[in-house]
């Protein structure tokens, strides 16, 4: 670990108390209609707790649930041909694990695990759907939510397709920092704590993990990230959006994508 990691670990690590949300709200909730809340009984007591390491949805389980998670980091995958699972999408506050497979085009094969404890709001698909059918409003948020899940897929799909390896390090790593900013850490410049191992990021990429390490190491020596263990600072944003031809601006995240008209 480089020493000027090791000095200034702590400042970074040093909770941000205009970034932290109060103890008795759920931030997340604000980027929903206050109507499907209501009609949902969506509250931060309703919600359910996923271990690490637990699956949140189950690959070829019927599908009765979705689950907005509230606090914590997730991965979606998908069941492959080869028997392996390929890593979608990270998912963190505000994003939907299941949505997608609502979708009649949708595949069994999808899963989502915790990648540590994940706080969520559990909701019955058939009163998602039934809530929505009441409100031409609702329905076409629901159909804008959806839109968001399958485009994040699609996103991570292309960059996988047409990027070089550092474009597709590059891109995960904008999609780190969106999710960073999402669970109230400052994370441009400051640490994140990373719950994803060096292996799982090359299996979101189709990299082996030396070529992972080997391109990491590369990074840091360019100045646009440092790292040790289980926590990555993002030091270049720019560099890294024109690495892969992104921002974090253009990057699809469920977060962006709430209701402000009705929000609670």
């Amino acid at each position: 670990m480089p020493a000027n990691f090791r000095q200034t670990r702590n400042s970074y690590t040093r909770p941000n108390p205009s970034a932290m949300p109060a103890p008795q709200t759920d931030p997340v909730l604000a980027g929903l209609p206050r109507e499907l809340i209501a009609s949902l009984n969506l509250t931060r007591e309703n919600r359910v707790t996923i271990e690490r390491g637990r699956s949140i949805i189950g690959a070829r389980a019927e599908t009765t649930h979705v689950f907005l998670i509230s606090e914590g980091w997730a991965v979606s995958k998908l069941d492959i041909d080869t028997g392996d699972k390929q890593i979608l999408d990270i998912l963190g506050p505000g994003s939907f694990a299941g949505l997608s497979r609502m979708d009649e085009l949708a595949t069994d094969k999808y899963s989502a695990v915790a990648l540590q404890h994940v706080q969520a709001h559990r909701i019955a698909v058939d009163d998602l759907q039934r809530v929505c059918a009441t409100s031409d409003e609702l329905g076409a948020w629901l159909s804008e939510r959806l839109a968001h899940e399958v485009q994040r897929a699609q996103r991570h799909i292309a960059a996988l397709g047409r990027l070089p390896a550092r474009g597709r390090l590059a891109f995960v790593m904008l999609r780190i920092i969106d999710v960073a900013q999402q669970t109230g850490e400052t994370a441009i410049d400051k640490t994140i704590r990373l719950p994803m191992t060096q292996e799982e990021i090359g299996n979101m990429l189709g990299l082996t993990n030396v070529s992972i390490s080997k391109l990491m190491s590369a990074f840091r020596k360019e100045g646009l990230i440092d790292y040790g263990r289980n926590r990555i600072v993002v030091r270049n944003v720019e560099a890294l959006s024109e690495i892969c031809g992104m921002s974090l601006e253009t990057m699809p995240g469920a977060a962006k994508a709430g209701a402000p008209d009705h929000a609670a």
